[in-house]
């Protein structure tokens, strides 16, 4: 399936109620998309299996999980020490702490979002990938004080 070419006026519709509210039924989203709760089912699972669906997962409120601190921690990298890259790689898809991690353009090289319990852990937790990470230069960090959006929906125009 070649996307977004293939993607019909129905998947984008239960694409869309999907990404709003995945615990819809099959007869809410038929409702939604026009088609039968059996051609939802199929559509999902085509869009499953062709990798647009990647996963589904529940959105927790942080602070009532207790983690208290949002933060946005930009990392510099030492620019000659490629071969020390796939190791923290690694060690950031395994850390839960981490929400998600991008390579970037600008002042930064890496550009992290995660939680904290509190700034003591978060200040145990870098000093952790410090010591575990000689490829990190250095670090800046911004602590979020107001969520004014918080998704990871995907524009459907």
């Amino acid at each position: 399936m070649n996307f977004p070419e293939m993607l019909s006026t129905a998947d984008l519709a239960l694409l869309a109620a999907v990404q709003d509210n995945a615990d819809l039924t099959l007869d809410q989203l038929a409702d939604r998309a026009g088609l039968s709760p059996s051609a939802v089912q199929r559509r999902l699972k085509k869009l499953r299996d062709a990798g647009v669906i990647q996963r589904t997962v529940a959105l927790l409120d942080p602070k009532a999980v207790g983690q208290t601190l949002s933060l946005i921690v930009e990392l510099e990298l030492e620019r000659d020490r490629h071969d020390l890259l796939p190791p923290l790689h690694a060690w950031i898809a395994r850390e839960a702490a981490i929400q998600n991690a991008w390579f970037v353009t600008g002042r930064g090289d890496l550009v992290l979002s995660m939680t904290a319990a509190s700034i003591e852990r978060f200040d145990a937790f870098m000093e952790r990938m410090l010591a575990e990470h000689r490829v990190i230069r250095k670090y800046t960090t911004s602590v979020v004080l107001k969520t004014l959006k918080r998704s990871l929906a995907v524009a459907l125009e």
